[in-house]
């Protein structure tokens, strides 16, 4: 939750599922006014199928050809059931607890990869024997389940001053920042772990939606009627959860957590996963301010954490002959974050605004560049360095018009800059370092600059038919300009987009259908992808049609 809130922020199956359970969204009746319990159960059904025929020179590229063969144009690259079951506890309104837990199990996906049929391609697959690793199996084919939510909050006067708090497996946000472009240049970047795998498949997702919990405190102080104080302390470090290595979305065959190899050369052979360096499972904080003055008629955010990242450089650490090359994934710690926010209505558009510096941070790492050895805990191998971060959104509404009756928008931009590298130049992927001799941009060297943006539109039609509303949102995220220096933060021309109609009834069930694509840029000898500006470019031949029902019982 945000501890400071700024003014915005297979159909047949699902009846069958429907009409064979007969439990409705309640709240117990305890028996006692003070206690309020409220369980809640939500159903989402998905089915995708490959709309684009494979662009043959993303299939014979090394790097991605399973995930491009994995799924043909016309076969259903998802069939997935999700459960979420939430329960709250509320005594007199200021003490409770909250659980919620996740299933899922997706029918697309078996135990064995599909690689690529042609030589040589064939014979060297990122899953020994072409049969997936156990993460694929648990986090995309199931059935499998996780708890998500589970602490204790509390709140009261302490010396006058009203103080909230919680304890346990939490989200915690701070600051303005509205898509996934927007976030990964501002001040709660790597504040909560990402999921990735949920973002790839419905881009367009606001940031806040693709935040998992962690074990940790916070609490908030209401120091005075326009000043309120927070901090937070983690007892868990936990990475961000990926589209995976020869699954449909995933960009590169050989990452993340999923795929045993990778095969670098005839000479030298496979390179294969070794353990992730992590960083320790507590030590990271953060503190911020929020002071809303009469004369502003806003707010303004002051923020500092110490944190660990939760997106990887992949770094060989051996190499030798005969397949004696390990790769490891190494995240970076002790990452310090300055910033600053704004939020502000002006003329009824919500505006939103962040500056933040992130010093020792890990910037883009020469894809599996070579840093021999694993690093111990708080030891820099891939390169770092310090950077500035920058963006502004703006979030309105549009009455009734001609066209519609209803519409909501959102835009952001965001802005990156690379002012020192600190450690590892060897291994920095940008233009005038050694990784990037002879390279340019477009074959995904950093720049000093980043600029991207990020768009959201919807319209609605209200009570089409009795009990039936229709929306027809659309997104659309690209780089606009120059390659970001920190690890997946944007690319010149790189992007997604996704359009489609979404259907309310009874304001209970849902339904959405969208068209969901890939945009980037690449070089090819004609036969195969060579270099791309961004490892996502390999997904722009992966256009895909999503047909999804959710309901709340």
């Amino acid at each position: 939750m945000n501890a400071f809130p700024s003014p915005r922020r297979a159909i047949a199956l699902a009846a069958a599922l429907l009409c064979a359970t007969a439990a409705q969204a309640f709240e117990i009746d305890t028996g006692n006014p003070d206690l309020t319990v409220r369980w809640d159960n939500t159903l989402r059904l998905n089915y995708g199928v490959r709309a684009e025929s494979r662009d043959q020179k993303i299939g014979n590229s090394a790097l991605a050809d399973e995930g491009d063969y994995s799924f043909d144009r016309g076969d259903a690259v998802a069939k997935r059931l999700d459960v979420l079951s939430e329960l709250d506890l509320v005594y007199r309104k200021n003490f409770g607890a909250r659980v919620s837990a996740a299933g899922w199990y997706d029918a697309a996906y078996g135990d064995t990869s599909r690689s690529n049929p042609n030589a040589p391609l064939v014979g060297i697959p990122s899953y020994v024997n072409n049969q997936y690793s156990n993460t694929v199996k648990r986090f995309y084919a199931g059935p499998s389940g996780e708890v998500l939510d589970a602490f204790v909050f509390g709140g009261g006067d302490v010396a006058g001053v009203p103080v909230r708090a919680k304890a346990g497996r939490h989200t915690l946000y701070w600051g303005e920042s509205l898509f996934l472009t927007g976030h990964m240049h501002s001040v709660a970047y790597a504040q909560n772990p990402l999921d990735l795998q949920k973002g790839f498949a419905t881009p367009g997702t606001e940031a806040k939606e693709l935040f998992r919990p962690l074990n940790q405190l916070s609490a908030q102080a209401q120091v005075t009627d326009t000043l309120s104080l927070s901090a937070q302390y983690l007892l868990e470090w936990e990475a961000a959860r990926y589209p995976e290595g020869g699954t449909y979305l995933g960009p590169v065959d050989f990452v993340f957590n999923g795929p045993d190899r990778q095969f670098i050369s005839a000479g030298l052979g496979f390179a294969y996963r070794g353990p992730a360096a992590e960083p320790s499972q507590h030590g990271e904080f953060g503190l911020s301010a929020r002071w809303s003055p009469a004369w502003l008629d806003g707010s303004l955010g002051f923020y500092y954490r110490r944190f660990a990242d939760k997106l990887p450089q992949t770094l060989l650490t051996t190499v030798g002959p005969a397949s004696a090359s390990r790769y490891n994934l190494v995240y970076a710690d002790n990452i310090d974050l300055y910033g600053v926010s704004l939020a502000k209505n002006v003329g009824g558009v919500s505006i939103g605004a962040e500056l933040s510096q992130r010093r020792n941070t890990p910037l883009n790492a020469q894809v599996l560049g070579i840093a021999p050895g694993l690093p111990e805990q708080g030891e820099t191998k891939g390169p770092r360095g310090d950077t500035w971060h920058a963006l502004v959104n703006a979030v309105g509404t549009v009455s009734k018009t001609g066209m519609f009756d209803a519409a909501t928008w959102a835009a952001e931009l965001a802005w990156s800059n690379y002012s020192k590298v600190r450690s590892g130049a060897n291994l920095f992927n940008a233009i005038g370092y050694a990784p990037c001799a002879g390279k340019d941009k477009m074959d995904g060297c950093a720049t000093h600059s980043y600029v991207g943006a990020a768009f959201a539109f919807t319209p609605t039609w209200y009570q089409v038919l009795p009990g039936l509303d229709l929306s027809a949102p659309m997104s659309y995220s690209v780089g606009l300009r120059g390659n970001a220096a920190t690890v997946f933060g944007g690319n010149e021309s790189l992007g997604n987009y996704a359009v489609g109609l979404g259907a309310d009834l009874y304001q209970k069930y849902r339904f959405d259908l969208k068209y969901i694509d890939y945009v980037g840029r690449y070089k090819h000898n004609g036969t195969a992808v060579t270099s791309t500006n961004g490892l996502t470019t390999f997904l722009r031949d992966r256009g895909m049609v999503s047909l999804t029902f959710k309901t709340t019982f």
